[in-house]
């Protein structure tokens, strides 16, 4: 976490998927290991190395762990307990500090122990003592920042033609998708957004959006999927159902999965086929179906993953035992992609990184990153340098933002 934490951070998973389903966890939990935490997803194998450039440290209820306009170089990884800071709190897992820590400049705001809590501090002098493991905590916050930096809301209203079924990207593709047959078309459709990788983003985005971007949660590729449906000729609407929240366990943290609450909002996709509404849920490729899997292996017959007339593709009622057929379609989803939503930004973002890793999702780095990536093997002084350079110039944009009038 940023010292002063704004709504500002990831760009929001939609209000009909996980953000919905999540609520504070109680606090006995036992201390994370580095390697559970947020920053941790990034230091694959050099976790020990990075945890021996600092020291755990107890906190008391009351303590500043930052406070404001103190120049302290420490990096915090908070692994027991609850901080609060001026706009909230946050849990297990995340990490505060960073902008001073980079920069050297005075805390921007103050972060005060709720309880007892245990952290791993790092002081920015002992990263010299081992320039390789420092390159890797650099980048890995490195590729945190640039999500503190986008402001993290609602806009003021839904888009316009979110589901924008005549743009031109949108109609060419419907046309090259087309079959020989009204349930050949609304198949080929569907296998090509299900295909899309799945993760939490933005949700009030126009379906020529979703596929510019390559992927989408289950609001944005239903909104593609129902364009590509309408400028195909198929008759195509929306449907809601509330699914157990414990499917999504594979994907969370241990520190996380405590938080959820017994259902989710899920928003699908359905097609008319020979006079009859099937649900075509696109959300969830096979990698994200086989995770599902490990909590509901109920799941895992679905694949291989078919769409039939008669046999609707409809995990949430394989799952639950609804009747697949029970479908109420609406015509367009503008209330959920206007809806305000509760968010858990550090939870939505390791399952953003858990997501990218099972399924092969690679995200573009910035030259700096990249460069120093490449170099920590063969020149580890020199790729602490660059991953200094790039990670203090994000944290000085993410600065910036922060000194915005709200």
């Amino acid at each position: 976490m940023g010292e002063r934490h704004h709504a500002s951070g990831l760009e929001a998973a939609a209000p009909d998927s996980a953000t919905s389903s999540i609520v504070e966890p109680p606090l006995d939990l036992p201390a994370l290991t580095l390697e559970e935490t947020r920053i941790g997803l990034h230091l694959e194998g050099v976790t020990t190395r990075v945890e021996a450039l600092g020291a755990r440290r107890t906190w008391l209820p009351g303590e500043h762990l930052c406070r404001e306009g103190v120049c302290e170089r420490s990096l915090h990884v908070l692994l027991n307990g609850r901080l609060a800071f001026p706009g909230g709190e946050f849990g297990p897992g995340a990490h505060t500090g960073e902008i001073g820590f980079l920069l050297g400049s005075p805390r921007t705001a103050n972060v005060i122990a709720v309880g007892d809590c245990e952290t791993l501090t790092i002081p920015f002098d002992a990263l010299s003592r081992d320039p390789y493991a420092a390159t890797l905590l650099l980048l890995g916050l490195a590729r945190e920042l640039p999500s503190r930096v986008r402001k993290f809301g609602l806009p003021k209203q839904a888009p316009e033609n979110a589901c924008d079924a005549d743009h031109p990207a949108i109609v060419a593709l419907a046309a090259s998708l087309r079959g020989s047959s009204d349930t050949e078309t609304a198949r080929a459709i569907w296998d090509l957004v299900r295909r899309m990788p799945y993760r939490f983003g933005p949700w009030w985005l126009r379906a020529s959006d979703t596929l510019r971007a390559g992927w989408g949660m289950c609001t944005t590729k239903s909104n593609l999927q129902v364009a590509l449906c309408r400028a195909a000729g198929l008759e195509a609407g929306f449907a809601e159902f509330m699914g157990p929240s414990d499917l999504l366990v594979p994907l969370l943290p241990r520190h996380s999965r405590r938080k959820l609450r017994p259902k989710m909002r899920h928003i699908v996709a359905a097609v008319r086929l020979e006079g009859q509404w099937h649900v075509a849920d696109s959300s969830y490729p096979d990698a994200v179906v086989q995770e599902f899997a490990k909590t509901f292996p109920v799941i895992g017959t679905l694949l291989p993953a078919q769409l039939e007339v008669g046999a609707p593709f409809h995990p949430i009622a394989t799952v639950t035992g609804l009747d697949p057929f029970a479908v109420e379609v609406v015509e367009h989803i503008n209330d959920s992609m206007a809806r305000r939503s509760s968010h858990d930004v550090d939870t939505l973002e390791v399952m953003n990184l858990l997501l990218d890793r099972l399924q092969g999702l690679i995200v573009e780095e910035p030259r700096p990153l990249a460069r120093a990536r490449a170099l920590a093997d063969v020149a580890p002084v020199e790729a602490f340098g660059a991953a200094l350079g790039a990670s203090s110039l994000l944290a000085h944009d993410l600065f910036e933002r922060i000194q915005e009038p709200a």
